[in-house]
């Protein structure tokens, strides 16, 4: 069956500037816009890669459907800030029903929680690290961080208590620490790079099924905290890894979080797409009722990335999400995304989740029949004679071929293989002792059998011409 190749060849990001530069030149005068238009259409067709395609098996950005990108069409027409006060309440109102029902599929109580949309996960991720400062360096701290009184003075000059919204990390005298694994995306480390510095990162080992190791992170807290050094302050867990699919062990590590005071914090920004198939649910999301937050971009998995990101910060804790962002100097309500977040100007994002949200047993059917491909790609895999290398109920498969092991041939070869027969998969190095693994994910919806069988034969055919 003919497949829509995912890949094209392309020139240079320098030499395709070269060409819309030439081409939309205003220095000769004003430039149309379907000159624009037309260059871009032209450009992007021959040469960006069609995520579209069912040969997308690369990095998670769905494709595009007709009710997703109506709603798209609908709310940039009104360009609505829905962070200015008073200014969009119908569309405030439909972003808050997002908002609740996302938060209900996380099992957070929506009078309780809190959540809200940002542009991506990296600034989820940071508001996740912010908010678990701001509780977790204060004086309301049970274990209070030891400080030095001299610089936490009020503006008369007076001690008064050591609170991280107000005084930063400055007077601490141990290091805060943040606790990842070798699995935990690079956002976190981007974004400890910018409000602690990359030393305060400790990273957990992994076990055998690369989830982090809960017997190295309970020796690790306690030696931590015992040393005087450092002030353990968050765990950071993962639903979906993007490399691997891997779901860490949440109960245990929310166990640990809570005995040592811990902010505990789930990264899942296409991994958490399991809250909304229940069969799905029971598998992936297990201990995930002992986290403080979590993230979740649907733009991953619910609605087309299309001009603009669309991830999702979530809480149980409303108190500390409004004394990390709460600027306006007195009381706000729950959709006041300004003093909630870390955003000013604010898109809508409602109306385009709300597509896929208000159609629970067909979103859940679609999660369930992906997870189903994501099986029959493993088994289609080893009957080929591949090595599954990585353990997840959710659709992303990672393997080796024996030839791998010898050297023959590694995954950026056959990578590259793939791309040269339309199809878009990745590299994915899992662990140190093992070479880089080939990496195939369900991420289109168009993806079917069919477009499974055509990759492994293609991988059958790179694995002939070399063993």
């Amino acid at each position: 069956m003919l497949q829509i190749p995912a890949t094209r060849d392309a020139p240079s990001v320098d030499t395709l500037y070269d060409i819309v530069r030439a081409g939309l030149d205003p220095s000769a005068g004003d430039v149309p816009l379907e000159r624009l238009m037309d260059l871009f259409r032209q450009l992007s067709d021959r040469y960006d890669c069609d995520v579209n395609s069912p040969l997308n098996m690369g990095y998670f950005c769905l494709d595009a459907d007709a009710a997703s990108l109506t709603a798209m069409d609908e709310t940039n027409r009104r360009a609505a800030n829905i962070a200015v006060e008073g200014q969009h309440p119908a569309a405030v109102a439909f972003e808050q029903l997002a908002l609740d029902l996302t938060l209900r599929a996380f099992d957070i109580d929506p009078a309780r929680g809190i959540g809200h949309c940002t542009a991506c996960g990296t600034e989820a991720n940071l508001t996740a690290m912010i908010v678990a400062l701001t509780d977790r360096l204060s004086h309301r701290n049970p274990r209070c961080p030891d400080y030095d009184p001299a610089l936490c003075l009020d503006a008369s000059g007076e001690a008064e208590p050591y609170d991280y919204a107000r005084h930063g990390c400055v007077p601490l005298r141990a290091r805060p620490t943040v606790y990842v694994s070798p699995q935990t995306h690079v956002s976190i480390a981007k974004n400890a790079r910018n409000l602690l510095g990359t030393a305060s990162l400790r990273e957990v080992p992994v076990d055998e099924t690369l989830g982090m190791d809960v017997g190295a992170l309970k020796a690790m807290l306690a030696a931590d905290a015992a040393s005087g050094d450092y002030l353990p302050f968050l765990v950071v867990g993962t639903i979906g890894a993007t490399p691997s699919g891997i779901i860490d062990p949440l109960a245990e590590i929310g166990a640990l979080c809570r005995e040592h005071h811990c902010w505990f914090h789930i990264d899942a920004p296409w991994g958490g797409i399991a809250a909304f198939s229940p069969r799905l649910k029971a598998r992936c999301l297990a201990g995930l009722e002992g986290a403080d937050s979590l993230i979740f971009d649907p733009h991953k998995t619910l609605v087309p990335l299309g001009a603009g990101g669309t991830g999702m910060f979530l809480s149980r804790h409303r108190a500390p999400v409004e004394r990390a962002f709460n600027v306006s100097g007195g009381a706000v309500q729950r959709h006041d995304y300004a003093y909630l977040s870390l955003q000013g100007s604010r898109a809508n994002n409602g109306l385009r989740l709300l597509t896929a949200l208000l159609r629970p047993t067909e979103l859940a059917r679609r999660i369930e029949r992906e997870a189903a491909l994501g099986d029959s790609l493993r088994q289609l895999l080893r009957e080929a004679g591949w090595q599954i290398t990585n353990e997840t109920p959710l659709p992303v498969v990672c393997a080796i071929h024996p030839a791998m092991r010898d050297g023959v041939f590694s995954a950026d070869d056959a990578v590259g293989y793939l791309k040269a027969r339309g199809v878009l998969a990745q590299p994915a190095p899992l662990r140190a002792d093992e070479p880089t693994s080939l990496r195939l994910g369900i991420i289109s919806r168009r993806t079917d059998e069919a477009s499974l069988r055509y990759v492994v034969e293609q991988l059958s055919e790179f694995v002939a011409e070399r063993v």
